[in-house]
């Protein structure tokens, strides 16, 4: 299915029974919401969606693709700042392209309210209270990383020289 096809499904689905269920794909919820493994239960929005709330969105300039992602903040256009559990940016999405609301998951058979769980808000808090430490810890490892592995290319540039009896400066 393309874009509009499935979001007219699920529209068609939540305009019918009040709800839509579908397997996550992709890991931008992680680890909240895995793929092939949870299975999303989303509601009409009927109000404005608050911060820590998960909601479903349209990217029209991505070909309708379907997102589901977690409001940061809504700005007092009505645009909300939205990302992912496993994401490092931000996303500004206008009020009329967020469409419903995720209201719990199934995993293994077991439902997790969205509202009712005091667990789950404890967790939406601390994945955003914890985001800027996410991000400084990421940014900081991949300096690192970066920093080792120039420095080991270059002992090894090194070591592969004298091993073929080749001074430096002669390259």
């Amino acid at each position: 299915m393309n874009g509009k096809e499935n979001l007219e499904s699920v529209m068609a689905a939540i305009r019918k029974d009040g709800k839509a269920f579908f397997y996550t794909r992709g890991y931008s919820m992680l680890p909240m919401l895995k793929e092939g493994r949870d299975i999303s239960v989303l509601v009409p929005l009927d109000r404005p969606a608050e911060k820590g709330e998960v909601v479903l969105f349209v990217r029209r300039y991505r070909d309708d693709q379907l997102v589901l992602h977690r409001v940061i903040r809504r700005r007092d256009d009505g645009t909300y700042i939205i990302r992912g559990d496993n994401t490092y940016y931000n996303e500004p999405v206008k009020e009329e392209n967020v469409l419903a609301l995720l209201d719990g998951f199934f995993r293994k058979g077991r439902y997790h309210s969205c509202k009712d769980s005091r667990r789950y808000r404890i967790y939406a808090v601390l994945r955003m209270f914890f985001f800027p430490l996410r991000k400084f810890t990421r940014q900081t490892l991949r300096v690192a990383a970066a920093k080792i592995k120039n420095n080991v290319f270059h002992l090894n540039n090194l070591h592969l020289d004298d091993i073929l009896g080749r001074n430096r400066s002669e390259k």
